[in-house]
């Protein structure tokens, strides 16, 4: 089972993987936005419609992997830490905005292939789901950027020698 959890924390990487994996959905998901809208003001016909569905598979397809390699780095987050609860909500809302889009997905299933504008639900839900994931994906970058969650993978006695080792001036410990 160690070989999974290396496998899904990005050891074999040398990176954590779960950053590269969220730019999927990332993109997918406000691009089949982008696409409903297009077909919604009646550019690009049945070809917007094809791609919004496409874009959403796709994203579909990758947050099956994003959600495994997230919860792996949030399981590593102390409980007590302030990040482990913005993980929590960062966790909580990315669930929920693959919810939306595989219903949204549902909802096209029987219509993408003649379509020529979207259907108002599924433009409704492309266009909440982004909303939330973009609340969400903040939430991740301030898991990142201001608390270092999965940046710093060396203890500080590791730092600390490395520091020591480029003639850093250090403060005692």
């Amino acid at each position: 089972m160690k070989w999974l959890l290396d496998i899904l924390k990005g050891k074999w990487l040398g990176h954590p993987l779960h950053p590269i994996i969220v730019h999927l959905p990332m993109a997918m998901w406000p691009g089949a936005l982008i696409f409903d809208l297009l077909s919604k003001w009646q550019i690009g016909g049945n070809a917007m419609v094809r791609l919004s569905f496409y874009a959403i598979s796709f994203g579909l397809a990758a947050s099956l992997l994003a959600v495994p390699t997230g919860v792996v780095d949030w399981t590593g987050i102390k409980k007590e830490k302030p990040a482990w609860k913005i993980g929590l909500y960062h966790l909580s809302l990315n669930v929920f905005v693959t919810a939306l889009f595989a219903i949204n997905l549902g909802l096209r299933l029987q219509d993408f292939r003649d379509a020529s504008i979207v259907a108002t639900a599924p433009l409704t839900l492309s266009i909440v789901g982004t909303a939330i994931l973009i609340v969400s994906a903040y939430l991740g970058g301030r898991m990142t950027y201001h608390y270092g969650i999965s940046v710093a993978r060396m203890s500080k006695d590791e730092w600390r020698e490395i520091a020591e080792a480029c003639g850093a001036n250090l403060p005692p410990e």
